[in-house]
């Protein structure tokens, strides 16, 4: 994976040929425009698009859905869309009145079947409906007015007031129930035919999902056209010439070369000067284009930077698969991968986040293998599994050192792709000598504990370090050494550079979240394990299901916040620690003037 070259390219042609020739690169799509003045016009989004766009998003999300077809026939896309919010408008409607049927009966239910007589017929007199709790029923008693309590349950009575007015709201501490003037069973009968209605309504929708590629292409050639709109204002024009400036991968020369020879137009092609701040076009993989597309979430190299997608691929996997620390919840993770794989790669990006989580959860599951850990579970001792686990998670100095040593090898890497992307300046050397202090800290650090010769370690990382820091110190600045004032100031530059020591010390330590992380998860599934089995050894009937409960609740939680320290922490090492050490300008993304119409 790589940045790809870019070269500035200048078109002119005439004033009366502009939309043609915008058109042509428009369908090219290479070229990242550069606005040549302010526009003052403002190109809000029309209504039909809206409303297309509601549409569009109707269909695609119903669950079921035909077949796209590509021709419309006698409709037009506006025919379509009219259908779909028809359709749209109705549903919503149809489920309102659905909704208000089912809360209608809940309130109904509680006092049973019944049809109100007619009005003549019960003297005028009208029949008001209480849900009194009992505690209330004091107030009821006194009620002047005659009364019935027709149901009555543990918690209210429900009350029937007889009254040729309504009763005023003071009567009784509580508000007056409306059931309506229909009965439950009449009631039923409208939802039956409501909730009918609404699947017809549904079938009706998933007919029109045919019509989704239609009513897209229709909403891309509106946005084609207003992004023309929108570039054709921002050219340069003067007498009966226009200009228009961009960025072009260098590869496409050829092609432009060929569209402006059947045109009448000139164009000119420049390398980038060290005036000029040309956006990031990454060349990413399938294979592990994953890593580019995670690490563009967050930020984009500069141009004249390098593309770290490759390494945050492979560390990211790593970081993900060592807080993980779980063989089977990493199997669990690529079987969910392996669920959404169609629906994923629908997209190269999707294909190649796809890619990685396979990478990522593969190497989780080898990790686990390593470290034997299995929900929680070692396994039995002297089988298969337990001799290939050779890694003990619970040597606390073993795993904090492991942490440290990988931590301290992310960063050497990042400083040297900093150097090597720097390599003309001579400040780039202060990126070598990061790289031997880190190094020589590894090498005193291993030499304390006892993993190398005590002598060697001492010796070679006082070394390193002391020739790190020197260098650090003296290329630190480009200021000139020739007067005493460039002296002086270049000393504080050196200074203030070695202050980073510290900094550089925090971020090696910020690597010990790997091993913290990856034993909280352990440590925490073990615990639901033994809560599973106290549950189970305390009763063998009623202990099975709790026990059940609390395996599956308890490592499904565990298993998500697995899952959420991964991503934010495994990300975090590569975008902040990472970044900082290896990368010294940030980008902005190559966005090419294309069509989106097919």
């Amino acid at each position: 994976m790589s940045i790809k070259a870019l070269k500035k390219i200048t078109l002119w042609g005439l004033s009366s040929e502009k939309e043609e020739l915008l058109r042509g690169l428009q369908s090219l799509g290479c070229m990242h425009l550069i606005p040549l003045r302010q526009s003052e016009e403002t190109f809000g989004e029309q209504s039909e698009v809206q409303s297309a766009k509601d549409a569009l998003h109707w269909l695609t999300s119903c669950p079921m859905r035909r077949r796209e077809t590509r021709r419309s026939g006698e409709l037009t896309a506006n025919d379509i869309v009219n259908k779909v919010q028809a359709n749209k408008l109705e549903h919503r409607q149809t489920a309102d009145k659905r909704d208000a049927l089912i809360k209608r009966i809940r309130e109904v239910q509680p006092w049973g079947e019944f049809n109100f007589a007619p009005l003549r017929a019960m003297a005028s007199i009208r029949l008001w409906f209480y849900v009194v709790p009992l505690k209330e029923m004091i107030a009821v008693e006194a009620l002047e007015l005659p009364y019935e309590v027709v149901h009555q349950d543990n918690k209210d009575a429900y009350v029937v007031v007889l009254s040729k007015q309504e009763p005023s709201t003071d009567i009784l501490p509580i508000k007056r129930s409306h059931v309506g003037k229909h009965s439950l069973d009449e009631l039923q009968i409208r939802l039956e035919e409501a909730e009918i209605a609404l699947e017809d309504i549904q079938s009706e929708r998933e007919t029109l999902t045919r019509w989704v590629y239609i009513i897209s292409q229709a909403i891309a050639r509106f946005q084609d056209e207003q992004t023309l709109q929108e570039v054709a204002s921002a050219t340069l024009e003067e007498d009966q010439f226009f200009l228009v400036s961009g960025w072009m991968p260098e590869d496409r020369e050829q092609d432009i070369r060929l569209f402006v020879d059947q045109k009448l137009a000139a164009v000119t092609f420049e390398e980038p000067t060290d005036e000029d701040a040309p956006p990031t076009l990454l060349e990413s993989s399938l294979r592990t284009g994953g890593g580019s597309e995670a690490f563009s979430f967050f930020q984009v190299p500069g141009y004249r930077s390098w593309d770290p997608g490759n390494m945050v691929f492979y560390s990211f996997s790593l970081f993900f698969a060592m807080i993980m620390s779980d063989a089977a919840y990493c199997a669990i993770l690529f079987g969910i991968f392996l669920m959404f794989h169609k629906k994923m790669g629908q997209t190269e990006g999707g294909r190649r986040l796809l890619n990685m989580g396979y990478f990522m959860s593969t190497l989780g599951m080898l990790w686990g293998v390593m470290i034997g850990s299995y929900f929680g579970v070692a396994p039995e001792p002297n089988s298969v599994l337990d001799k290939l686990a050779f890694i003990n998670m619970n040597d606390y100095n073993a795993m904090m050192t492991l942490s440290i040593v990988v931590g301290v090898a992310h960063l050497i890497i990042a400083n040297f792709m900093n150097y090597w992307i720097n390599r003309h300046k001579t400040t780039s050397y202060a990126h070598l000598g990061w790289s031997a202090t880190m190094l020589g800290g590894v090498f005193m650090y291993l030499g304390k504990i006892g993993y190398i010769f005590a002598l060697l370690g001492t010796t070679l990382g006082w070394l390193m370090i002391i020739g790190g820091i020197g260098t650090v110190f003296w290329f630190s600045s480009e200021r000139p050494y020739a007067t005493t004032k460039g002296k002086i100031l270049r000393t504080l530059d050196g200074l203030k550079a070695i202050y980073n020591i510290t900094g550089a010390f925090g971020d090696v330590l910020s690597y010990m979240r790997l091993f913290a992380l990856g034993l909280s998860g352990a440590s925490l599934a073990m615990t639901f394990n033994n809560l599973a089995k106290d549950a189970l050894d305390s009763s063998p009937v009623t202990g099975v299901l709790f026990a059940g409960v609390i395996l599956l609740l308890g490592h499904v939680l565990n298993f998500a916040l697995c899952i959420m320290s991964g991503v934010v922490h495994g990300m975090r090492l590569n975008v902040i620690e990472f970044v900082n050490w290896g990368m010294s300008d940030e980008g902005y993304p190559f966005k090419a003037f294309r069509k989106q119409e097919d």
